[in-house]
Formats: C-alpha cells, sequence, structure tokens
C-alpha cells in the first residue's frame, strides 16, 4: 500500500473512515483466523497441546493460559449492536474474514456488507479485539519461538533522529560556484 494513502480520510455514507485500516490488517487476518479456528492445524488449541515448554517458556503457560481463557470469555460474551446481541467471536469472524479477502476492487465488498450489517462502530471494535488477540496469540509464539531454541526478535528500535543542516543547502551550492573576492 501506498505510504501516501495511509491514514487517507474520506467521507461515506455521512461519517469519516479510515481508508486503509482493512488494508493494515489484511495481513494479520489469514494467520488469526487459522489460530481462532479450533479445527484447524494450526489453530492455538494444537499449538498449546503440541508445546513442550521448557526453562522460562514453562514458567510463562499458566500466564499464557489465562489470557486464552480470557480472549475466549471476551470473544463469547454477546455485544449488543442495532438491536440484536451478537457474540463478539461471529463480529471478530466477520471482520478477519472481510480483511483477509478484502479487494478494494472486488464486487463483493464483504467489508463493506460488514459496516451495513453492523453499523460504522464496527471498525473499531473489531480492531481492538483483533490486536487483543493478537497479544494472546504473540505470547504463545514467543514461548513457542523460545522451546524450539528460535531467536525471538527483539522490539525494533526507532530510527536515529538526523539532525537538521546547519547552513541551507542553496548556500552551499550557490558558495561553491563563486570564486575569488
Amino acid at each position: 500500500m501506498l505510504e501516501a494513502e495511509k491514514g487517507k480520510l474520506s467521507v461515506e455514507g455521512g461519517h469519516l473512515p479510515d481508508a486503509s485500516v482493512v488494508q493494515r490488517y489484511k495481513r494479520l487476518a489469514i494467520p488469526m483466523r487459522r489460530a481462532l479456528n479450533p479445527a484447524d492445524r494450526a489453530s492455538f488449541v494444537e499449538a498449546l497441546g503440541a508445546l513442550e515448554p521448557t526453562g522460562e517458556a514453562r514458567q510463562r503457560l499458566p500466564a499464557i493460559t489465562a489470557a486464552w481463557e480470557g480472549l475466549q470469555a471476551e470473544l463469547d460474551s454477546p455485544l449488543a449492536l442495532g438491536g440484536a446481541k451478537v457474540p463478539r467471536r461471529q463480529i471478530l469472524t466477520a471482520w478477519l474474514t472481510a480483511a483477509a479477502f478484502y479487494d478494494p476492487l472486488d464486487r463483493d465488498r464483504a467489508y463493506d456488507k460488514l459496516i451495513d450489517q453492523y453499523g460504522t462502530a464496527i471498525q473499531g471494535i473489531c480492531t481492538d479485539l483483533t490486536d487483543d488477540a493478537a497479544r494472546v496469540l504473540l505470547m504463545m509464539d514467543e514461548a513457542a519461538a523460545e522451546s524450539l531454541g528460535e531467536p525471538v526478535e527483539p522490539e525494533p528500535t526507532p530510527p536515529p533522529v538526523v539532525k537538521p543542516e546547519k547552513e541551507p543547502w542553496w548556500k552551499r551550492v550557490f558558495a561553491k560556484g563563486r570564486s575569488g573576492p
């Protein structure tokens, strides 16, 4: 996605949606759909059952299990949208499907149907649920990486701050062209 489009705002249906929010979650949506689907071989439950933690990962296992159970309770709790109570899991599943298969040129428009069905507030609710689920999945990923002896990537360091030049560039360019007193 072009950096110029990131965060671009437009007026649609009387509200100001962030035009790139679905694109930002697109890459995360497919692995999250698989991890949250208990019938998938790549599910969180399968990974937890296969994990043979050692060392520090073993100590983190109760926290990971508690975080997973908390997420499941949150996803099973209903949310009142448009007069109906809808389980958050259903909303998150629809959101991840819409984000995973989002194509702005597609005629299916799963994302637009999601907004039409639940209203514009759904975007914020879904991004919060996705972020919560991602935190739990990353806890498991770090424990699995440690158990397998794989390096856990550290948080990226911010790029160094470049100090502005003291003298404007145009003065340096024109100063080189002049010679003599």
